[in-house]
C-alpha cells in the first residue's frame, strides 16, 4: 500500500460469509486485488458448517488489512449490521462471499462518492455463471444502471426503486450510523427494506454505468443461494414480511408514498416471479395464496395497472380467492396472448373474459400498452447503416399508448432513439435508426429496448428478448452489416447490436 493510497478515504469491505468455502478464494481475491488499495476487508462468518470459517483464518494470517470475525447463526442480516458497525472505513461495502467485484470497481464507486459528495454510490451488475456474464435475469435493474446520475431525492428518478442490492454500492459509513440503517435482523430478504430506506434518506446518490459487481449463480451441484431458493415456503413468507416491513415503513411519511407505491408494485411482481410453483405443490400454494390475500389486503387500493392484463388478472383472482381459476390460468403459456377486441379495445381473451361464473370486471384484462405475450418484433433488418424493425401489435393498442424503441449502450453510456416510419400494415409498426449516429467503438454493445407511456402515465419498457421473437426471426440471426452484427446476447439481456 503506497503512501499516496494511505491519503485516500479507507473502505470497509463487510462479507458476509456463510457455507461457500468453495467459492471464497475466489471473491476474496476479487477484493485483495482492486485497483483502489485503502481497504480493509471484515469476514463476517455466520457459523458456517464447512471449511468457510478456515479459508477466512488462513486470509486473515496472510493479510495484514484483513480480519475474520466469527459468530453464532444469525443470518446475513445480523452479519451485515455488524461489519457495518465494526467498519473503521469513511465508506462501506456489502459482499456475499460467493460474488466478485471487478478489478476496477470500489476505484470507480469511490471516485465517483468523492467527487458528488453522495452517501451512496451505487454500479451496474451482472449474473455470473459458468456460461459467463448475463443481465438476462434482471428485469427493471439495469434501467437504474443505464446513465450516469445525481440524485438529491428519489423523486428525480423513481426508477432507482428497482435497484435493492446491497452489494454494487459503497455507502458514507457515517451516514448508515447517522440515521440507525441496517437490515432487519432475521430476515433473509433483507436487502430491499435496507435499500430503500437508504436511498429516502440520502442527500445524494450517485449512479455510475459500470460493472462493478457479478452476482454469482451457483451451479454444479452446490447449495443454492436464497435468492435462487424462491420457491421454498418459508422463503416466500420471509420475501412477504420484508414487503410489508416497507410498507409500514413509509406509511407516516406522506410525501413518501409515491415512493412506497412504487415499490409496493414492484414487490407484487417480484411475488409472482413463484406463482407457477402452486399449480404443481398445493403445499406452497396454501402458503402462496394466505400471503398474497393478506398483502393485498395490506396494500388496498393500490393502483397495479403497470403490471400489465396478465398479472393484474391472477392479483385480481387471488384477492378473491378464486384458486382454482388462478391456477388454471398459469396452464396458459406466457409467450402466447390472444386478443379480443371489445367496443374499440383490446382485452386478454381466455376463459373468465365476460364469464358469469367467476364476475371479475373486463377492465382488468384490458390491454392499454404492450404486454409481454401480446406483442412481437415481426422482423428486422440490416441494410449498410439502416437497422429497420417491424413491430406486431394490435392497432387499438397502439392507439392507447407511445412506444418508441432504443438501442442502449450496455458497456458504457448513452443510447440512440430509432425513427417511427408508420404503419405498414395492418397491426404492423415500422420504425428504423441510422446506425450511422451511434458513436461506435468496435466490439462495443447495444441493446434493443422498448419504451412505452400511456396518456394516463403508465409508462415501462423492455429489454426485446427471446419471448418477443418469432422462430422464424431468431433463426436468421445473427444479421451482419458493415456497421456490425444483430445478435441475441446473454450480456445484453436479449437482442443486441455490436459494433463492428
Amino acid at each position: 500500500m503506497t503512501s499516496s493510497s494511505m491519503r485516500e478515504p479507507l473502505l470497509s469491505i463487510v462479507v458476509l460469509v456463510y457455507n461457500t468455502g468453495g467459492y471464497l478464494r475466489e471473491c476474496f481475491d476479487s477484493l485483495l486485488g482492486q485497483e483502489y488499495r485503502n481497504i480493509e476487508i471484515i469476514a463476517i462468518d455466520d457459523a458456517s458448517t464447512d471449511d468457510s470459517l478456515a479459508i477466512c483464518r488462513e486470509y486473515e494470517s496472510a493479510h495484514s488489512n484483513f480480519r475474520c470475525i466469527s459468530k453464532a447463526n444469525e443470518g446475513g442480516a445480523v452479519s451485515g449490521n455488524l461489519g457495518v458497525a465494526l467498519a473503521r472505513g469513511e465508506y462501506v461495502a456489502l459482499v456475499d462471499s460467493d460474488d466478485l467485484v471487478t478489478p476496477a470497481g470500489y476505484r470507480l464507486l469511490i471516485e465517483e462518492a468523492l467527487r458528488s459528495g453522495a452517501d451512496i454510490a451505487v454500479g451496474r451488475a451482472a449474473r455470473l455463471s459458468e456460461k459467463g456474464l448475463s443481465a438476462v435475469a434482471f428485469l427493471y435493474e439495469p434501467y437504474a444502471w443505464s446513465q450516469r446520475r445525481r440524485l438529491d431525492a428519489v423523486h428525480e428518478f423513481i426508477d432507482l426503486h428497482h435497484d435493492g442490492f446491497y452489494w454494487n454500492k459503497v455507502f458514507r459509513t457515517a451516514f448508515l450510523r447517522e440515521h440507525g440503517l441496517g437490515m432487519v435482523p432475521g430476515l433473509l430478504y433483507a436487502d430491499r427494506p435496507f435499500v430503500h430506506a437508504a436511498y429516502w434518506l440520502s442527500r445524494r446518490t450517485a449512479i455510475i454505468t459500470d460493472l462493478v459487481y457479478l452476482w454469482r449463480v451457483r451451479e454444479g451441484g452446490q447449495a443454492p443461494s436464497i435468492t435462487q431458493n424462491l420457491r421454498q415456503a418459508d422463503n416466500f413468507r420471509d420475501r412477504m414480511r420484508s414487503a410489508r416491513i416497507e410498507w409500514e415503513r413509509f406509511a407516516d411519511i406522506p410525501e413518501a408514498h409515491t415512493w412506497r407505491d412504487e415499490i409496493a408494485v414492484s414487490n407484487l411482481q417480484r411475488a409472482l416471479f413463484t406463482a407457477s410453483a402452486v399449480v404443481a405443490s398445493p403445499s406452497f400454494r396454501a402458503v402462496f395464496i394466505q400471503e398474497m390475500q393478506a398483502l393485498l389486503a395490506l396494500y388496498g387500493d393500490l393502483d397495479w395497472r403497470s403490471l400489465g392484463a396478465r398479472r393484474c388478472l391472477y392479483l385480481e383472482l387471488i384477492r378473491r380467492g378464486e384458486v382454482e381459476a388462478f391456477c388454471f390460468l398459469l396452464g396458459i403459456s406466457a409467450d402466447r396472448g390472444w386478443i379480443a377486441e371489445v367496443d374499440g379495445a383490446c382485452y386478454w381473451k381466455q376463459p373468465f373474459l365476460d364469464n358469469p361464473e367467476v364476475p371479475v370486471a373486463r377492465e382488468v384484462m384490458r390491454l392499454d400498452f404492450p404486454n409481454v405475450g401480446f406483442f412481437q418484433v415481426h422482423d428486422l433488418a440490416l441494410d449498410g447503416s439502416r437497422l429497420t424493425l417491424t413491430l406486431h401489435l394490435h392497432d387499438a393498442v397502439m392507439a392507447r399508448c407511445e412506444v418508441a424503441f432504443e438501442l442502449h449502450c450496455i458497456d458504457g453510456e448513452g443510447s440512440t432513439e430509432f425513427q417511427a416510419v408508420g404503419q405498414v400494415d395492418r397491426h404492423r409498426w415500422q420504425y428504423a435508426l441510422d446506425l450511422d449516429a451511434i458513436g461506435r467503438k468496435p466490439g462495443e454493445l447495444h441493446g434493443l429496448v422498448m419504451h412505452y407511456t400511456t396518456p394516463d402515465g403508465i409508462r415501462g419498457r423492455y429489454r426485446i428478448g427471446q419471448p418477443m421473437l418469432p422462430g422464424t426471426l431468431q433463426s436468421r440471426l445473427p444479421l451482419a452489416a458493415a456497421h456490425g452484427r444483430l445478435h441475441l446476447s446473454a450480456a445484453a439481456g436479449g437482442l443486441a447490436f455490436s459494433a463492428g
